[in-house]
């Protein structure tokens, strides 16, 4: 290969990094609090949040649980599933979504994860980032 072919990809390599670490560096300003407060959540809610979003529920559902034309959206169906038929969806899947029984995280966190979205489907709990009440 030629230099100046090197040079180039080098010189984009080292720019997508400076990039990449502005970003992260300023990340944080992009999740702060809104002026009402209204993000700041108890210890369950935020746990099912963290449980929705680090387990990618999201990749179906979408990031505020209001689903798409092939997976359904959370909010209408919270408003009539017990907790007992949340947990049984999780554990043994319906339809095309899967189990999560191996998933260790939300087995355990189901009730989080359950509270989480009933607060969604009520209007209680906004769409976005969240932040644990102190």
């Amino acid at each position: 290969m030629n230099t100046i072919f090197l040079n180039q990809v080098n010189t984009i390599l080292v720019v997508a990094m400076i990039c990449g670490i502005t970003l992260f560096t300023i990340q944080p300003v992009f999740a702060q609090p809104s002026a009402q407060g209204n993000n700041v959540v108890d210890k369950a809610v935020f746990n099912g949040w963290n449980i929705y979003r680090t387990e990618a529920c999201g990749s179906c559902h979408e990031s505020t649980g209001e689903g798409n034309v092939s997976n359904p959206n959370l909010l209408h169906s919270m408003k009539t599933m017990t907790r007992e038929q949340f947990r049984r969806v999780l554990i043994d899947g319906r339809g095309i979504m899967y189990s999560f029984r191996g998933n260790k995280v939300v087995v355990d966190g189901a009730d989080d994860l359950y509270i989480y979205l009933k607060g969604r489907s009520n209007g209680v709990v906004p769409a976005g980032d969240l932040i644990k009440k102190k």
